[in-house]
């Protein structure tokens, strides 16, 4: 890996027993999954920026919605941004699924423990959030 930032996440997952892949050549990009009680599991991306102070953690894809339903889900999306802090819901128009993302200002020194919290932050978040967006598309 060549990001400094994702070295030193990196080697903090593997002393804390966090299984990831890198998917990038340059190592800035790390893909690791979660499970989670309200559905089976979430998969992060975790992108770190090319001067390893800034990190984007994303999870793609946590529901999926009819072409019908998208002015519900920006609804929806609206209202979880106004009720949680740390992370934001928005909807990709491209495939109609929503998406849940945290970005943080880091430091190489502590980034470990600071990319290992934001992981379980947007996990634990997208999971408490999940069955009002159920609702919405099972309305």
């Amino acid at each position: 890996m060549a990001n400094m930032a994702a070295k030193v996440v990196g080697a903090y997952f593997d002393a804390k027993g966090v299984k990831y892949e890198v998917i990038d050549e340059d190592g800035a990009v790390l893909k690791l999954g979660f499970s989670m009680d309200n559905r089976d599991g979430i998969r992060l991306i975790v992108r770190f920026d090319s001067d390893s102070e800034g990190v984007s953690v994303k999870a793609y894809d946590l529901a999926k919605f009819q072409e019908d339903k998208k002015q519900k889900m920006f609804e929806v999306c609206n209202k979880l941004n106004a009720q949680y802090r740390w992370v934001k819901f928005y909807v990709d128009e491209s495939d109609n699924t929503i998406t849940v993302e945290e970005d943080a200002v880091i430091q190489l020194d502590s980034c470990g423990e600071e990319v290992y919290q934001c992981c379980f932050q947007v996990v634990a978040i997208a999971d408490e959030a999940y069955p009002e967006i159920m609702r919405a598309i099972f309305a």
